[in-house]
Order: C-alpha cells, then sequence, then structure tokens
C-alpha cells in the first residue's frame, strides 16, 4: 500500500498542477475594423456597406490562450439583409462531406484567414504544439443567418483538412443594427482528446453585396446609422476559462 501510495502521489500533484496552470490562463484580446464607404445612411435610406475586421487573441502572460467557444461581432447601426440574397445551408456542406463545392457562388459573402495554434491542453505553454493555418468563408443561409466554413490545406494543420461548418445567426446589436454570434463545437476546439486549438489572429471581410427588389436596392449588409463620427465595432470573446470579455474599434463614420 504505502508503494502504491508513493507512485500515486506525484501523479495526483503533477495532474494538480497542470490544473492550476490551465485556470491561470488570461487571454487578452484586439480588434481593428472598418466599413466602406464610412457613412452612417438612416433606417429610410440606408447604406450598402462592406466590412473589415481583423483580431487578436494573446495570453497575459504569455502561454497559448484559453479556446474560444463563442463570438459577438457587433458593428454599430449595421443590419443585416440575407432574405434577399442566394443561400447555402451548413445541413448541405455537411451532408457534402465538409465540401462547399456545392454552394451557388452568389451565396458567397465573406472570406478570411485564421492563424491557430494547437496545443496539449494541460500544458498551456505551449510545448510540443504546432501552428495551424486555415481560410474561411462565410455564407448566406437566409434571413439573420450564415454559415462559416473553415478550410485549408492539411500540411498547414497537423493534417487537418476541411471543417464541419459552423451555424452562425445575427442578433440584436448597437445602433439600431446586428451582431454576428456563433458558437465553435468542442469537436472543432478539441479535435483530439486532450488537445486543444486556440485561434490566435483572424482576418474577415464581408462583400459589399447590392440586389434591387421591386425597385428598391438592399444590401447584404446596410448602415443605418453611426455613433456621432465613429462606427463602434465591439466583439465579444467567451473563452472555455474565464469571463467573456471584450475589445473594440471605434472607425470613422460620416453624415
Amino acid at each position: 500500500m504505502r508503494r502504491v501510495a508513493w507512485l500515486v502521489a506525484p501523479l495526483v500533484v503533477a495532474l494538480a498542477l497542470a490544473a492550476v496552470a490551465f485556470a491561470q490562463q488570461v487571454n487578452k484580446y484586439s480588434v481593428v475594423a472598418s466599413t466602406s464607404p464610412g457613412k452612417a445612411g438612416t433606417s429610410k435610406k440606408p447604406v450598402p456597406v462592406s466590412v473589415k475586421f481583423a483580431y487578436k487573441v494573446d495570453e497575459a502572460s504569455g502561454k497559448q490562450p484559453s479556446a474560444v467557444k463563442r463570438y459577438k461581432i457587433s458593428f454599430y447601426g449595421v443590419r443585416n439583409n440575407g432574405r434577399y440574397f442566394k443561400t447555402c445551408a451548413a445541413s448541405k456542406i455537411s451532408a457534402a462531406g465538409n465540401n462547399d463545392s456545392g454552394c451557388p457562388s452568389d451565396a458567397l459573402v465573406g472570406t478570411g484567414t485564421i492563424d491557430n495554434y494547437v496545443y496539449q491542453s494541460a500544458d498551456p505553454s505551449g510545448a510540443g504544439g504546432f501552428p495551424c493555418t486555415k481560410k474561411l468563408k462565410v455564407y448566406n443561409a437566409g434571413q439573420n443567418k450564415a454559415v462559416i466554413y473553415i478550410y485549408g490545406d492539411p500540411s498547414q494543420c497537423g493534417g487537418v483538412g476541411a471543417l464541419p461548418p459552423i451555424p452562425a445567426k445575427y442578433v440584436a446589436g448597437d445602433g439600431g443594427g446586428q451582431a454576428l454570434q456563433f458558437d465553435v463545437p468542442p469537436t472543432v476546439l478539441h479535435p483530439i482528446a486532450g488537445l486543444t486549438v486556440a485561434v490566435r489572429n483572424v482576418t474577415s471581410s464581408i462583400k459589399k453585396k447590392v440586389v434591387t427588389k421591386k425597385g428598391v436596392k438592399h444590401g447584404y449588409y446596410e448602415s443605418v446609422k453611426c455613433k456621432a463620427a465613429k462606427r463602434p465595432v465591439v466583439v465579444t470573446f467567451t473563452p472555455e476559462s474565464g469571463s467573456a470579455a471584450t475589445a473594440s474599434s471605434s472607425p470613422g463614420c460620416s453624415k
């Protein structure tokens, strides 16, 4: 019994230390964003716009950050008009084996890149981990709905290629606008037991798309308001460990 106790005790201590190290992760976030054109518009005369945004996820003490499980991206006074555009559902991509080749090209509304880092969950220092570079596409999925499709060269991500599509939705935002919100499934955050995928850098853009219905022009994204001469952009990050936090940017906006 004593021999077993001597063997078990160090293991318990090691696991406890690993748990403490994981719990001590404190994520830090930053955001840069803009719209084009940078005009306010009104609810009666909205201005179709494109948007660009980029965010970084760091850790306060230099470790790898905790994985982020929910994102909420709000552009002040910018709303969605998905009902007027072609769509592609997450189920269609899933049914094709996580392949988007069957999606209408007109349903594609945005693109971007993602720099991830994959590390052992019990060792947030990142030792022995590896970078994982991916690309992303945003598809319109109907009014207040979108799909985020993540793909890329398997050789740049430990042999992992396309991922299951992530459904997203538009929820109430600031200034009469809407926010894009989505949850990253645990199977994406932890594709293999004991490993964590942490997003480090993301750049993305939503195209300026316009259609005319019954003589009225509608933008996929439309601006209806600004806050003074600024357009506050707020991203809310909810990590697996720790509290939700926000990062913001305030690009210029004119009447």
